[in-house]
């Protein structure tokens, strides 16, 4: 059985204070055998990840560049990040494919990744115009079969993000979320598909997430402002643990 996932990606969000605030307030909850992931901003990692060193919760970085140590102003190693204590990063998340980033620089940060020891949190998902276009899954299916391009027996888990249902307050079905994501496990290579975890990112709230975890083919969900504040992120976590 796959284990359950519960990852809150902060964003750029919180102040070190306010991070460190929330993380304390997480760190004592009893996950129940999920696992919980936690990408708080690059500034907090270290000192986030302080709190949660006697804990089972997982430390994440929101990105990384697709090229190692060297004159790249601006951007963060994948050794970095190992160095700073992460265990996962997240890959291709729609805000940074909106600001630009192509398949094949995520391909190459899915490589990058793998090649440190990290394991990415790859993210695929369709805008309005491509949900309403009568192709969605053949987008879909296309975005992954790029990111999986040289990905091979290493870890990895998935991420589905309706880019429609992201912030707006919009939620997919969990019978549409479990359709897509059942089309897309169908899509990996057969010793894959019953282990790759494959996650639902999309307005979640602890009021919804049982919805989709009772559904069948998701395994988790990448919560974004439910994920700061700690109730709601407890409540989401609670959810989880029970179903």
């Amino acid at each position: 059985m796959r284990q359950k996932v519960v990852a809150g990606n902060w964003k750029m969000n919180t102040t070190l204070k306010e991070g460190e605030e929330l993380i304390k307030a997480l760190v004592s909850v009893d996950a129940k055998g999920a696992e919980v992931i936690i990408a708080p901003p690059f500034t907090h990692l270290d000192r986030v990840g302080s709190h949660m060193e006697k804990t089972d919760f997982a430390l994440a970085a929101q990105n990384l560049s697709e090229d190692s140590f060297g004159a790249h102003t601006g951007e963060i190693a994948g050794e970095m990040l190992k160095d700073m204590g992460c265990r996962y990063v997240i890959i291709g998340h729609s805000e940074c494919r909106g600001r630009g980033e192509t398949d094949e620089v995520i391909q190459k940060k899915i490589t990058r990744a793998m090649e440190v020891g990290l394991t990415p949190i790859i993210c695929f998902g369709e805008d309005e115009e491509v949900y309403n276009s009568g192709k969605r899954m053949d987008f879909l299916k296309n975005q992954v079969h790029s990111a999986l391009e040289s990905v091979k027996e290493e870890e990895f888990l998935l991420a589905y993000e309706p880019i429609w249902a992201i912030g707006t307050g919009k939620t997919a079905s969990a019978e549409d979320a479990n359709e897509v994501i059942a089309e897309i496990r169908n899509e990996l290579p057969e010793d894959r598909r019953e282990d790759v975890r494959i996650l639902y990112g999309g307005s979640v709230k602890a009021d919804n997430v049982a919805g989709f975890l009772k559904a069948g083919e998701i395994d988790g969900v990448l919560v974004g402002g439910a994920s700061l504040k700690a109730d709601s992120f407890k409540g989401i976590i609670d959810e989880v643990s029970h179903v």
